[in-house]
C-alpha cells in the first residue's frame, strides 16, 4: 500500500511568467511506487503563457519520499544485463540508440578536437558510459552532475567526473566550458526549469549545444489518456512542456532554438496502461505484472516485447500525427561575432 501519510505540498505561480491564474488539465495519482503517496495531483496551464505545471506539488523537502531508494534512475547499469553479466538485447538497443545520438549531437556541434560533454542528472554514468562507446567515444571528455550521492558515486567509479548537487544550485561547474549539455527527462522534475535552462546557458561555450528531451503534453496519446497518461509519473514531473513552451524557453534564456524530434518512448505507453488498467481494475495485482512499473527496466522476455510493440506505436502515431509523447530539442548558445 502507498504511505497514507499525506505528502507536504506548496502552491507556485508559473515559473516562466509568475502568473498565478491557471485552468485544469488533468489529475491522477502516484501508482508506479508504493511507498511514496496516495495523494491526487493536478496539471494546470497558465492562462498567460501556456506553460503547464503540477500545482500544488510536492515540497522539496519531500523530494527523499517522491523519489525512494529503489527509484529506477539510480540503479541503472545492470537493468538490462543478462545472467552472465552481459548486456541483454534491451540495453543493447537503448546502447546503440544512445551511441546514435551521440554520434549526431557531436556531428551537428560542428566542433573539432575534444568535446566536453555535461550530462545533467547523470544518475549512475550509464548513458555517459554508452556515449564513450560510440563511434566519437575517444573524442568526449565525459562529465556529470547528479543529486544522489550513491549514483554519483556509481558514476565516477565508472570514469566520469561527477559533482553531487542541484543543477539549478549549482556553483561549482566551470562557465563557458561545456560544448555538449544534455538533460534527458530532468528539466520536469526540477522546481525552477527557468534557472535551470539559465544554468545551462551560463555553462555553455560559444557555440554550444543544450540538449533538452522531456514529456510533450501536446502529443496524441497525453490528450487522450490525461490523467493516465505516463508522462505525468505523478508526482515527479512538475512542469510540462510542448514545442512551443520549449521555444519561448529558449528565447528567455538567450539560446537559438536549433532543432526538435519527436522520438518513441515506449516506457509511456507502459506507465499509461498500467494506470488506465489500475484505475479500472481496483485491488487486481495483473495490471502489476502485465505492464510492470520498475520490471520494464528489467531483462525479461516480457519488457521486450512490451518495448518493441510500443516503440512500433509511437513510431506510427509520430508518421500519423507528426508528434509522440517524448520531444528533444537542441538549443545554441550564440557565438561572438
Amino acid at each position: 500500500m502507498l504511505s497514507g501519510t499525506p505528502i507536504q505540498k506548496v502552491h507556485t505561480p508559473c515559473a516562466h511568467c509568475g502568473a498565478e491564474e491557471a485552468a485544469p488539465l488533468w489529475s491522477g495519482h502516484e501508482h508506479e511506487y508504493d511507498n511514496t503517496t496516495d495523494d491526487e495531483f493536478s496539471f494546470v496551464r497558465c492562462e498567460s503563457c501556456g506553460t503547464v505545471r503540477l500545482d500544488p506539488r510536492p515540497d522539496v523537502s519531500e523530494l527523499p519520499r517522491i523519489y525512494p531508494p529503489q527509484y529506477y534512475a539510480y540503479n541503472l547499469l545492470d537493468e538490462g544485463r543478462s545472467s552472465d553479466g552481459a548486456p541483454g538485447p534491451l540495453d543493447l538497443m537503448k546502447i546503440r540508440m544512445y551511441q546514435g545520438r551521440a554520434e549526431g549531437m557531436v556531428k551537428r556541434l560542428g566542433k573539432q578536437g575534444k568535446v566536453r560533454i555535461l550530462d545533467v542528472g547523470c544518475a549512475d554514468g550509464r548513458i555517459l558510459s554508452w556515449y564513450l562507446g560510440s563511434a566519437v567515444g575517444d573524442r568526449l571528455e565525459t562529465h556529470g552532475i547528479e543529486m544522489d550521492e550513491s549514483a554519483a558515486e556509481s558514476a565516477r567509479a565508472n570514469g566520469h567526473e561527477v559533482v553531487t548537487g542541484r543543477f539549478e544550485t549549482d556553483s561549482c561547474l566551470e562557465n563557458d566550458s561545456y560544448d555538449l549539455i544534455t538533460a534527458a527527462h530532468v528539466i520536469e522534475h526540477v522546481d525552477d526549469p527557468v534557472r535551470f535552462a539559465e544554468r545551462a546557458s551560463e555553462l555553455l561555450a560559444p557555440g554550444g549545444l543544450f540538449v533538452i528531451y522531456t514529456p510533450n503534453w501536446d502529443s496524441p496519446d497525453a490528450r487522450r489518456f490525461r490523467g493516465h497518461w505516463g508522462g505525468n509519473h505523478f508526482p515527479r514531473h512538475w512542469t510540462l512542456y510542448d514545442e512551443d513552451g520549449l521555444e519561448r524557453l529558449a528565447q528567455h534564456i538567450g539560446l537559438e532554438f536549433e532543432r526538435v524530434e519527436y522520438q518513441a518512448n515506449p516506457i509511456f505507453w507502459v506507465w499509461t496502461c498500467h494506470s488506465w488498467l489500475k484505475a479500472r481494475f481496483p485491488g487486481s495485482r495483473w495490471p502489476d505484472r502485465v505492464f510492470p512499473t520498475v520490471g520494464i527496466f528489467h531483462q525479461s522476455f516480457l519488457s521486450f516485447v512490451l518495448l518493441s510493440v510500443f516503440t512500433v506505436v509511437d513510431i506510427a502515431m509520430r508518421a500519423v500525427t507528426g508528434k509522440t509523447g517524448s520531444i528533444a530539442v537542441e538549443l545554441r548558445k550564440p557565438a561572438p561575432n
